[in-house]
């Protein structure tokens, strides 16, 4: 193994990472990236750490190391990590039902929904019922109260069902009524401020000098334009209500906690994280391999595809943007961005972006990083 690592203008690699390095330059000399980073650890050591362009549209401010940008779904992945944490304390039961630690929550039949049938996507809790505007998620207790006072949209085990937005504020509501806190300050507390990242959910005013501003790609909106996808499952799921890139740049947005959509870190941090999860004792051997199993495979009718999802929502297995490991487990994001491990080969990878494209899986940037990674080991 040739460990001799090369400094560059967009950060630091292993010489055996050479044709990642050139794939990343060529994405930003291309603008096929306006600002990225990109990030590969293992056992607490960064084999490639690099980050570069812009973070505004005119190209006037550098993207750096400490750059952060919102994440969207590949914030889910962390949130993960913080319930593994409940679990692995006792302080949450994965078949427990969720009303014997949120009472409201068991109302019009709801009582018998267990953790980890919510976690994973099967609780048809999907979607508001309710008609909702990008301005309600400013608004904690009315998204909560409304998932609670709903029936469910299905039989609850009965489908799979991607909870793309709503989620975020279940989960969040869950760890409120177990700690007193909630998710934002559970991961600060908790993950972030340990380990010295830049992760959060709600992010303070005094760090959003540190934010890119998102940008669309043309081809942001074509997941929405093939007939085949839109149905009332990706209507319900995705567009009620839909979330413009404006709104996301917007310090309302960033300071609010939208724990399935604001998510705001770097690909190094991600990566810090995600080897501290499989590399330390953060949590005991028998819950991580619990929290990492599958839990729940097959269509998802939100998604449009077959996916395995865990017991705590890590999305497993991952196909080829998820590196050469059917145990991967991580999450990806709207626009582009993903993060996983890879336990098999001890592989911490993660990208972040501010140009979003139209994929809702596998990004052709992330994957062609991954795909090259690989072929360097």
């Amino acid at each position: 193994m040739n460990a001799m690592e090369i400094s560059s203008e967009y950060g630091i690699y292993e010489k055996r990472f050479e044709k990642v390095f050139e794939q990343f330059r060529e994405n930003l000399e291309t603008n096929i990236d306006i600002g990225a980073s990109f990030t590969v650890y293992s056992n607490n050591k960064a084999l490639i750490n690099l980050a570069g362009g812009y973070k505004n549209k005119d190209k006037t401010e550098p993207w750096s190391l400490d750059t952060t940008v919102c994440i969207h779904s590949t914030g889910k992945g962390v949130v993960a990590m913080c319930l593994a944490l409940l679990i692995d304390r006792g302080l949450l039961n994965l078949d427990e039902a969720v009303a014997n630690y949120w009472p409201e929550f068991g109302s019009k039949s709801k009582e018998n929904i267990s953790v980890k049938t919510l976690l994973s996507h099967q609780a048809g809790l999907f979607a508001w019922k309710e008609k909702m505007i990008e301005e309600d998620f400013l608004n904690w207790d009315y998204c909560v109260e409304l998932l609670a006072n709903q029936e469910t949209l299905h039989e609850p085990n009965s489908e799979i069902c991607y909870h793309a937005k709503s989620i975020g504020f279940l989960v969040g509501e869950l760890v409120k009524r177990i700690t007193g806190n909630s998710i934002g300050q559970f991961l600060k507390d908790e993950l972030a401020d340990p380990l010295n990242v830049a992760c959060t959910i709600g992010t303070p005013a005094d760090k959003h000098v540190d934010i890119a501003e998102l940008m669309n790609s043309k081809n942001l909106n074509d997941a929405f334009k093939e007939p085949n996808n839109i149905d009332e499952y990706v209507m319900k799921a995705f567009l009620n209500p839909g979330n413009r890139t404006r709104t996301a740049n917007t310090a309302e947005f960033r300071e609010a906690e939208i724990p399935a959509l604001n998510c705001h870190s770097n690909s190094s941090s991600l990566a810090k994280l995600y080897d501290h999860f499989f590399n330390s004792k953060f949590i005991s051997k028998s819950t991580f391999k619990k929290i990492t199993s599958i839990e729940v495979k097959g269509n998802d009718k939100v998604m449009k595809r077959p996916m395995q999802w865990s017991p705590v929502g890590f999305s497993i297995g991952g196909g080829k943007l998820f590196g050469e490991s059917s145990h991967s487990f991580g999450h990806t994001g709207w626009g582009g961005s993903m993060a996983f491990t890879d336990p098999d080969n001890n592989l911490s990878v993660e990208y972040v972006m501010n140009l979003l494209t139209g994929s809702m899986l596998g990004d052709h940037r992330a994957m062609k990083l991954v795909e090259l990674t690989y072929e360097c080991l």
